[in-house]
């Protein structure tokens, strides 16, 4: 009888002695979304650097606007310059005066606010001001968008679009970013007679690549423990992750683990408390971590999400970006075994002004078509049975709805 271990407890066991320092590259601000940051990064400087204007209109000093109003409108005299987004031109505002400024563009000296463009009219080479401005009026100060000292990124944040944008505008070509790399290895005879496609391993693929770890190579092995272990062996010395696909029963053909086994690791919890995927291993071999995943997909997708990404954060310090959830109500019951962490593949749709999840369990953890026909999986903690038909829950959503 395999005793099995609860997910928390095989998460802390393994990630604890995974090691830390972890490869940081820097990469160029466009190879770098969605990567994972490798260092904190603070603003050396305030953006923006100078007062810029927010509207486009005239740049001037909000003192010579006071009065103005649409029956008494003020009168400035406008220089001859255009101000363009990001251009800082060199010119003196006097009493007075007023120079057209695109938004984005750096006030000059002696502007202290911008007119809208919508509030003047233009008389030659006068402006007729209709409203009264206030000082810094349609203009963002120095800093006020990023303060010399604001932490930009922080080490393990997922790298978006805005922090590239405000990482170039703080004048970084590149980015240190987290360096994780990964191999799989499916195993099995009939894959390397050209019997069967290993199709698992693109789902495992693509969840790491999802999940900004770079994928260096995917290697197919026959069911023999001493070349497995070679293969690992090698693939260990060039990789943070290793990833095999199959051999993980708890039993005579676990070839795959017994392969881990024969590498003598800090750290390994064979078979794992979740519904399906429950001969998922965790492995620490010299810090490095290796992952024995079934050659089922639902059961290796199952082990992905609720057992690899949870020793992800807690080893890199990342913090993947959660999925959309949606309340849904159950169209049937769902039941997960006691003391079990349940992965319930769903479709959901739309009736009525609700949304309703519809368990898809045709196939067992063998089919892809639950994966490919639903939207959505709930996860059942291991504390309840599962949930009644027609009670709500929530669904991580994968897909359109």
């Amino acid at each position: 009888m395999w005793k099995l271990t609860r997910v928390h407890r095989a998460v802390e066991e393994v990630s604890s002695l995974l090691k830390k320092n972890l490869s940081i590259t820097d990469l160029p601000l466009e190879e770098a979304l969605n990567k994972i940051c490798g260092a904190d990064i603070v603003s050396d400087r305030d953006f923006p650097p100078y007062m810029k204007a927010t509207m486009d209109g005239y740049a001037v000093r909000s003192e010579d606007c006071e009065e103005a109003s649409y029956t008494s409108p003020a009168l400035v005299k406008l220089l001859p310059y255009h101000i363009y987004s990001g251009q800082l031109v060199s010119v003196k505002i006097g009493a007075g005066e007023g120079v057209a400024i695109e938004t984005g563009g750096f006030l000059p000296e002696g502007a202290d606010s911008v007119v809208r463009v919508e509030d003047t009219s233009r008389r030659n080479n006068e402006i007729l001001i209709y409203r009264k401005v206030s000082r810094y009026e349609n203009v963002s100060l120095p800093g006020e968008e990023l303060a010399k000292g604001d932490l930009v990124l922080k080490r393990g944040d997922l790298i978006r679009p805005w922090h590239l944008a405000a990482l170039e505008a703080l004048g970084f070509a590149t980015v240190p970013v987290i360096d994780v790399k990964a191999s799989i290895i499916c195993t099995g005879d009939e894959f390397v007679k050209g019997k069967a496609v290993p199709f698992t391993r693109r789902i495992v693929e693509g969840w790491l690549r999802e999940h900004s770890i770079e994928v260096s190579k995917i290697l197919i092995a026959r069911d023999n423990s001493d070349e497995i272990a070679d293969l690992l062996e090698t693939l260990l010395k060039e990789n943070d992750i290793v990833v095999l696909c199959g051999g993980s029963s708890l039993g005579s053909k676990d070839y795959s683990v017994r392969a881990v086994r024969k590498l003598e690791p800090e750290a390994h919890v064979h078979g794992i408390a979740i519904q399906p995927g429950k001969t998922t291993a965790l492995s620490s071999v010299r810090g490095r971590l290796v992952v024995n995943l079934s050659g089922l997909p639902v059961a290796a997708l199952a082990g992905l999400e609720l057992v690899v990404k949870p020793v992800l954060e807690k080893w890199i310090g990342v913090e993947y970006l959660p999925r959309p959830i949606i309340k849904a109500k159950l169209t049937k019951r769902i039941t997960v075994k006691l003391g079990f962490m349940g992965f319930v593949r769903v479709r959901v749709f739309r009736r009525n002004s609700g949304f309703y999840a519809e368990p898809l369990t045709v196939g067992g953890s063998g089919s892809l078509r639950s994966l490919v026909l639903g939207n959505g999986f709930v996860v059942v903690p291991e504390d309840i049975e599962g949930y009644d038909e027609g009670e709500v829950v929530g669904v991580e959503v994968y897909g359109r709805i």
